[in-house]
């Protein structure tokens, strides 16, 4: 995985940021590793069809919101074929204050784009009043389905989101 990363991966090498790869379950690296005051973090693990619902409990976000500054952006890839993954996290964003934006992206074949479907938690006023974001982001804020339960590490139910919508 690392030499995949690395050789296919431009914007690794490219990028003047300092890059630091850890190779694990991402959860489990960032329970152990001390607050990393991340500007932005970026979930990226649900388009496929096992979906690690372990990411997206109560629980992952205390982890991720301990490693984030205060005017920090969350991130997460939430396009799936089989489930709607939005309920999940507009209820994780109601719990912890976050305000919630969409962004969805259009397919574009000369770059190799897909379609992608992100939701971007914050609570930065600067961010979400940003012209630009607003110009290709959806507040989600406020839209949580009536009734939908938190996700935590003793609970998660991926049939319902089947049958969500």
């Amino acid at each position: 995985v690392l030499d995949i990363a690395h050789r296919h991966f431009d914007f690794l090498k490219d990028s003047p940021a300092r890059i630091e790869v850890i190779l694990g379950d991402a959860r489990l690296s960032l329970e152990r590793e001390a607050p990393q005051a991340f500007d932005v973090l970026v979930l990226d693990a649900f388009s496929g069809d096992a979906i690690p619902t372990h990411l997206l409990t109560e629980e992952a976000f205390r982890v991720y919101q301990r490693h984030l500054q205060p005017e920090s952006v969350l991130a997460i890839h939430i396009s799936n074929r089989h489930l709607q993954l939005e309920p999940v996290v507009l209820r994780l964003a109601e719990r912890f204050n976050f305000s919630c934006l969409q962004v969805n992206s259009r397919i574009d074949g000369r770059r190799a784009v897909l379609p992608a479907k992100w939701m971007l938690l914050t609570k930065n006023a600067c961010f979400l009043d940003d012209r630009l974001v607003r110009q290709v982001a959806r507040n989600m804020s406020g839209t949580q389905p009536a009734g939908f339960p938190l996700w935590t590490d003793q609970y998660s139910n991926l049939f319902q989101l089947l049958t969500v919508y």
